[in-house]
């Protein structure tokens, strides 16, 4: 959806396929059209995802072939945390140190305390266990990966593009604070930064996205240990990390993301002083927000605990008025 609203402004529709359905809905319209293959093939020139898994089909393998999808190698890929960990260290990019699944009993004796992350689907907390030193030991399971647990200062991501023509355009760092393993707060620019951390994080994101020949927005989240930077996940689509750029940037990631796909020229993206996103996490909409400080998005799906049914952008010219703008949503917590 809100892809097809930075359409608009471009002169670019897209509209949004539901990959198990097949259900088609035109820019932001909810009514529900269906092409067949051969049609939705000949009616687009890009095709791109917003999840970063895909349901094993007929109609996704059919539109993953076409050329008009270059994405599909990535999705090959970094949907598996094992591939995506293998490409890192192909790569020289530093990471966790990691081992297969299978040998956990050997993670713990070299690591002590580590992480038990499913290979695939894991998202917002899912499909993540800690395991501490004198926990009982799970069965080793081939569908997973173990990594060593990192002391580290905080959590940090980078929003990073290539176009069809191999230009790139880059996001400073922002501050991820989360929540039971979901966001709930971004910050950008990220404060207190080592001066060598954003042209470290470009290099990585640079590295991976020629690596991937990638056309769009990728995001790449880290931590942040200080002295060095390791990379945690990647995204390759536009994230919930780089909402705030929607008020907070000269150019949303949401219109940058089209642009790459489409050839368009990429500008460089800047913060428009200090800004913040927070996630409405398991809340039910309520008029009475749009009284309060902040760019109030609505998601408009049906409530569940935990998901997050929209987001509240924030953009101040110091920190002190920007954090009194979110205070105005403290009581704003999930029901």
């Amino acid at each position: 959806m809100m892809l097809a609203e930075a359409g608009v402004r471009l002169g670019v529709i897209v509209d949004r396929l539901s990959p198990e359905t097949g259900e088609l809905f035109p820019g932001t319209s909810d009514l529900v059209m269906h092409l067949d293959t051969d049609t939705l093939l000949s009616r687009y020139d890009a095709i791109t995802v917003e999840r970063d898994t895909m349901p094993d089909n007929a109609l996704v393998n059919s539109l993953m072939a076409s050329p008009k999808a270059a994405i599909e190698r990535t999705m090959a890929v970094l949907p598996d945390r094992l591939t995506q960990k293998q490409l890192l260290d192909e790569l020289g990019i530093a990471t966790s140190p990691w081992l297969p699944g299978t040998a956990l009993a050997q993670a713990r004796e070299q690591w002590g305390n580590v992480v038990i992350k499913a290979r695939r689907g894991g998202y917002d907390g899912r499909g993540t266990h800690f395991l501490r030193t004198g926990d009982a030991q799970p069965d080793a399971d081939e569908n997973t990966i173990v990594e060593a647990t990192i002391n580290f200062r905080r959590e940090l991501s980078l929003l990073a593009a290539r176009s069809s023509h191999g230009d790139m355009a880059f996001y400073p760092l922002v501050e991820n604070v989360h929540r039971d393993g979901i966001l709930n707060v971004t910050r950008a620019p990220a404060q207190q930064l080592a001066p060598q951390h954003q042209a470290r994080a470009e290099n990585m994101a640079r590295a991976l996205l020629e690596k991937l020949d990638y056309h769009g927005i990728m995001a790449i989240e880290l931590f942040d240990c200080s002295d060095e930077l390791l990379v945690n996940e990647i995204s390759p689509r536009v994230h919930n990390s780089g909402h705030w750029t929607q008020e907070g940037a000269t150019i949303s990631q949401f219109e940058m993301h089209l642009r790459a796909l489409t050839g368009l020229p990429l500008k460089p993206p800047e913060a428009k002083g200090f800004a913040a996103m927070r996630n409405l996490l398991g809340v039910a909409y309520d008029t009475g927000w749009l009284h309060r400080p902040g760019y109030v998005h609505w998601y408009a799906k049906e409530v569940r605990p935990g998901r997050k049914m929209g987001h509240v952008n924030f953009i101040a010219p110091d920190a002190d008025t920007l954090a009194r703008q979110m205070a105005a949503w403290r009581d704003v917590t999930e029901t």
